[in-house]
């Protein structure tokens, strides 16, 4: 499934945040399912890494209420790869803006 997110998949993006996806049509797994990058040049520090990735994965599930939503009045299922892109920390209010404005660009 990752695999098809970079093959087949599409792309969004709302500078630092980078969103991969690709709809399925595999009931039996969720309607949403989504994985959190930081890379490891970027941020030579796990904890760095780590601390991001926390923050993607947070406003992520704080706004997703909107987007689970939308799927399920279309019965289509999603799965996506958030990646961070930047070099630089942000504070989580900038990151969820971020966030909330690239998942608004995904057209179900």
């Amino acid at each position: 499934m990752i695999g098809n997110l970079f093959t087949d998949g599409f792309v969004v993006k709302s500078y630092p945040i980078r969103i991969q996806f690709a709809f399925h049509d595999l009931s039996e797994l969720p309607r949403c399912q989504v994985g959190a990058s930081v890379s490891k040049r970027n941020f030579k520090s796990a904890v760095d890494r780590n601390r991001i990735k926390r923050q993607l994965k947070e406003a992520y599930r704080l706004n997703k209420g909107g987007l689970i939503e939308k799927l399920n009045a279309v019965d289509k299922r999603l799965a996506m790869m958030i990646i961070y892109t930047s070099n630089e920390k942000l504070d989580f209010v900038s990151i969820e803006r971020k966030l909330l404005k690239a998942i608004g660009s995904i057209r179900i």
